[in-house]
């Protein structure tokens, strides 16, 4: 509640519960990055589901194995998802997934076959439509 008084010509302005107002304002600030952040996750997640269907099945399977979502924020602090194939963590043995690059963007032997940029191809769509109902969510639920 604001209150003013007038002392020698001079106007002062007292703002009381201002405390509870920046408070409020920064857990609304969390809970929308929450919200965005969890958005971003449903669309990689779209994403996968498209890439898992298209995936190469070989004898071990290992590629479909392989399709993983890692989440985490960059060194700028921005929140990212992003749909990952192959080996993990530098496992480049005969045994691992390491060789679906190769499967995916082709090498001297042999034509690229891809799988993820058509399923990421595919998803636009679905992504589009999802982030743009869960933006207006977001945005109508500031007004609760």
């Amino acid at each position: 509640m604001a209150r003013s008084v007038r002392q020698n010509n001079r106007m002062r302005l007292r703002v009381e519960g201002i405390e509870e107002l920046v408070k409020a304002l920064r857990n609304a600030d969390q809970q929308i990055q929450k919200e965005l952040n969890d958005l971003v996750s449903e669309c990689a997640e779209i994403v996968f589901r498209e890439a898992d269907a298209r995936a190469p099945i070989g004898k071990t399977g290992r590629t479909r194995f392989s399709l993983r979502i890692e989440i985490g924020k960059n060194n700028k602090g921005i929140f990212y998802a992003n749909v990952v194939v192959g080996a993990r963590n530098g496992d480049t043995t005969a045994t691992s997934a390491f060789y679906v690059t190769f499967y995916e963007l082709g090498s001297s032997h042999q034509p690229p076959r891809p799988f993820m940029r058509p399923a990421f191809d595919k998803s636009k769509a679905k992504m589009r439509k999802h982030l743009i109902e869960g933006l207006e969510r977001i945005i109508l639920g500031l007004g609760r």
